[in-house]
């Protein structure tokens, strides 16, 4: 077992070692590019991407802060001097893959190993992989050799060699004249030789060896012309040209459009030295593009000049930039125009024409609509150069609708015209001709409203902008609809669904912005129902897919029609998506599972707490917990049948998560309402609610009836602790300031007699719990009643007992006497309270209280004190206990 477990390891580890592709910190370089494979030895060199070993596996160097020094290390580790070594960013020889192992590397040029040098963590992409050129040392130049790095012998970016070394030349004032000195040293001709800026064959490798060359145009070699050595150009600046030779492909000013959908349209070309180049736009204009439609035998005047490479960029050279035209001339070189070749342009800014072909057969300015079965709406689409195209959507309204709709016939086109966005009628194909279009409704034709010029827009056909005209001067066949028409869709009944509006032969959709129960009755009425109505916002029934045509509608209730209510929202100019499309269930009554409006309680087992349910349209539905309160539950429990009761809200979840439609969100019940329909609600349906939010109710039957009295752990039913109820809840009474007044009053709403009544203060019969109330009388006449004044923040220490006469007692004593028994001078001391003798509980009792009752008797008060109480000497007590914790001054 152990040999078979050890065999496993090393296996396991051998498989591991294999499965390396390199080394940590080996570098390679990778020459597949075309690029590095047609330098290399031609210039001696070795060139591509560099590649570095991380964790066994290859992967690539960012040119962040990449120099030649750091080049100079990684030729070094290759096996090549580091003279001469120099780097190429931006990709130049190709994207690699895998991870980009090194970033913002920074050599001191004596590192044995690039990785030795210091790097960062990469943030790059692969288009910014970095590559390196390498001299061969074996292979040098002589000062003064010319080679061109491009697609053939006569063409490319120039490396001249100085110091032994091949390098490159800066464009900064490179001219036709320098342009000529490099060809004649080629063995080709002075004249016509054209110079080529921003390296237009592809970025040179080494040193940046001149800047700012001024040639006469005698010189043998480039190296004789007067130039600088010190650059700041980059290898993005490096000059190249065009020698004239005999294989011509073309002639000297044709011209040709390339790319378009057809002849007489494209991205410019044209021929300088037998190849063919591009145009920048700069300053190119419709009267340069007619002199060029004129060339190639279109008819003129009425080309268009179109920017930024709409037909795609080109590749080699640019030829021309900020050509200016009068557009009589019968060719492009005719024209004014800089030194061929020189530019500070890039190919993105390659300029197109659009000629008049033999097959454009409609008029400047018409317009038609498309993509649509009725003549009166469809995709705009506008004839420009006898062209048809589209219109982008951007800025496009019902006042650019109307202009159309007029432009087309269309009567009343002011009031009801309207702009239809995003591709509604499909997209278009061909050219895209305007957008930001603004129209102010007093133009004859689309033409005349403001707008950029032609071509320019970045919009795609996906935006192209339709409009629906009226339909009610024309006749439009097939039209499925009258303006008005309603209808409900995707409901489980016919009278329940998605609410759509017919406008102009297109059903639309209703926004539930606004959306209420009076634009539902509304639309009930309007469809023969003539019961209760419910609106349900979007996410209730399935969304549409057609315009939304209504938003913001505010009905009154009465109206015959949808179409009559207010709406702050012009028809078809909504903002809303179909995800809040508003729908309506008409209720009509079928008894067929249950009552509409009904509630009932589910997911819990018990009758009087849940998950409440609620039946509308003969379905059992949930109520969303946004804005569920106490007064909402009290409805609930009410029509439930529990009268009187306490209820509580629970929200969403705690009773489990119910199914189907979620009826209603936002109730604002005021707790008074026989029926929770009859509730106010901010809305109807789902409203982004989800089953998870279902909302509950506890009904408890509440411990007392508000205003309800109650003497608490008194010695017998006639006294104790008032307590009165309020909220179902039982709390005590403040006993400060009260007089026995109230007493009075509260044993007659207790039932007891009121000759003799008092009030105490001082928790006699102990502390209660829960508020404490402040109560007041108040009579009209003989009759009396207790009003709850407010909460009181009393202690409980302060709570008010209260002492009643039985009905049917006689009174045997005068509430407050005091008297001795079992003795004249000495005995237990009783007091009248409600006609009937007590006792007092010693707790609190001093010799203080002792002197008042000796006053009150009539007996010498100065040596009373209080003794404990015998039974021997007193007798056996049989009355109750009426007072306790006594606490007295002495005077009273």
């Amino acid at each position: 077992m152990k040999t078979l477990l050890l065999t496993t390891v090393i296996l396991s580890l051998f498989a591991s070692v294999q499965s390396l592709e390199c080394t940590d910190g080996d570098i390679r370089l990778n020459s597949s590019s075309p690029t590095a494979q047609k330098i290399s030895p031609t210039f001696g060199v070795k060139a591509g991407r560099i590649e570095v070993c991380a964790a066994g596996a290859w992967g690539t160097v960012c040119d962040d802060s990449f120099t030649d020094v750091n080049a100079g290390v990684a030729c070094r580790q290759l096996g090549y001097s580091a003279r001469g070594a120099s780097f190429v960013g931006s990709a130049y020889y190709g994207a690699g893959q895998g991870q980009i192992v090194l970033d913002d590397v920074s050599c001191t040029g004596n590192e044995t190993r690039l990785a030795d040098c210091f790097n960062r963590v990469s943030n790059c992409q692969h288009y910014e992989d970095v590559g390196v050129v390498c001299q061969v040392n074996n292979i040098t130049c002589t000062d003064g050799d010319i080679k061109l790095i491009g697609p053939a012998e006569y063409e490319g970016t120039i490396q001249v060699c100085l110091n032994n070394r091949f390098g490159t030349i800066c464009d900064d004032k490179f001219n036709s004249v320098a342009a000529g000195v490099v060809c004649n040293s080629l063995g080709y001709s002075r004249q016509g030789a054209i110079a080529l800026v921003r390296a237009t064959y592809g970025q040179g490798f080494g040193p940046i060896h001149m800047n700012q060359v001024l040639c006469n145009g005698t010189e043998q070699n480039i190296s004789q012309c007067q130039y600088t050595q010190t650059s700041t150009c980059s290898h993005t600046r490096d000059a190249g040209v065009i020698c004239k030779h005999a294989n011509s492909s073309c002639e000297d000013g044709a011209v040709r459009l390339v790319g378009g959908s057809m002849l007489s349209e494209g991205r410019l070309e044209v021929c300088f030295d037998g190849e063919w180049g591009t145009v920048c736009d700069d300053e190119f204009d419709n009267k340069a593009a007619d002199v060029v439609c004129r060339q190639l035998n279109y008819t003129t005047p009425g080309s268009l000049s179109v920017g930024r490479a709409f037909f795609g960029q080109g590749t080699g050279p640019i030829f021309i930039d900020s050509i200016r035209c009068f557009g009589n001339e019968t060719s492009l070189l005719n024209c004014r125009r800089g030194e061929t070749g020189l530019n500070d342009c890039s190919h993105f800014e390659d300029v197109s024409v659009i000629c008049i072909g033999p097959n454009n057969t409609c008029n400047d300015g018409e317009v038609r609509l498309m993509g649509s079965p009725y003549a009166n709406q469809g995709r705009v689409e506008l004839c420009i150069n006898r062209r048809w195209g589209t219109v982008c959507d951007t800025y496009w309204n019902s006042v650019a609708a109307q202009v159309v709709c007029n432009q087309l016939g269309y009567i009343n086109a002011n009031e009801t015209a309207i702009a239809v966005l995003n591709s509604f009628y499909g997209a278009g194909s061909g050219l895209i001709w305007f957008d930001n279009v603004r129209c102010r409704g007093v133009e004859a034709n689309l033409l005349q409203c403001t707008h950029p010029l032609p071509l320019s827009s970045f919009c795609t056909h996906f935006r192209d902008a339709g409009v629906i005209c009226p339909a009610t001067n024309v006749t439009v066949q097939n039209c499925p609809c009258r303006n008005g028409d309603i209808r409900l869709m995707a409901g489980t009944s016919s009278n329940e669904g998605r609410v759509e509006v017919c406008y102009n032969c297109v059903w639309g959709t209703v926004c539930d912005n606004g959306w209420d129960d009076k634009d539902a009755q509304v639309v009930c009425r309007q469809l023969g129902f003539s019961g209760q109505a419910l609106a349900m916002g979007g996410g209730v029934f399935p969304s549409g897919a057609s315009l939304v045509l209504l938003e913001v509608v505010s009905c009154l209730g009465n109206e015959t029609s949808l179409i009559r209510c207010p709406r702050r929202v012009a028809v078809g100019q909504s903002t809303c998506s179909h995800s809040r499309d508003a729908g309506a269930i008409c209720l009509v009554q079928s008894y067929s599972s249950c009552l509409d409006g009904a509630v009932r309680l589910s997911g819990a087992g018990d009758s009087s707490l849940g998950r409440v349910e609620i039946c509308v349209n003969n379905q059992w539905g949930t109520i969303c917990d946004s804005g569920w309160d106490n007064s909402d539950a009290k409805v609930v429990c009410r029509q439930l049948g529990f009268n009187n009761s306490l209820a509580v809200s629970v929200p969403g979840g705690r009773f489990g998560a119910g199914t189907g439609r979620i009826f209603l969100s936002g109730l604002q019940c005021i707790g008074n309402e026989s029926a929770l329909l009859d509730c106010p609600r901010t809305f109807s349906g789902a409203q982004g609610c989800g089953h998870s939010q279902d909302a509950g109710v506890v009904c408890t039957t509440p411990p007392c009836t508000n205003g309800a009295l109650r003497l608490a752990d008194g010695t017998d039913k006639y006294s104790g602790r008032l307590e009165v109820c309020n909220g179902g809840q039982w709390g005590t009474v403040c006993g400060k300031d009260v007089s026995n007044d109230l007493a009075t009053t509260a044993c007659g709403l207790l039932g007891f007699g009121t000759k003799v009544a008092v009030a105490m203060g001082n928790a006699v019969f102990g502390k209660g719990s829960g508020n404490t109330y402040q109560l007041s009388r108040q009579c009209v006449g003989m009759n009396c009643s207790i009003v709850l004044a407010s909460s009181n923040q009393c202690d409980h220490l302060d709570d008010l007992s209260v002492f009643c006469q039985p009905a049917t007692v006689p009174l045997n004593c005068y509430t407050g006497d005091v008297r001795l028994v079992g003795g004249q001078t000495d005995g237990l001391v009783e007091v009248c309270l409600g006609g009937q003798w007590g006792t007092v509980c010693d707790d609190s009792w001093t010799n203080n209280s002792a002197g008042v009752v000796c006053k009150q008797l009539g007996l010498p008060s100065d040596y009373a004190v209080t003794v404990p109480y015998s039974s021997v000497k007193y007798g056996s007590v049989q009355d109750p206990i009426a007072l306790s914790r006594v606490k007295c001054v002495g005077n009273e």
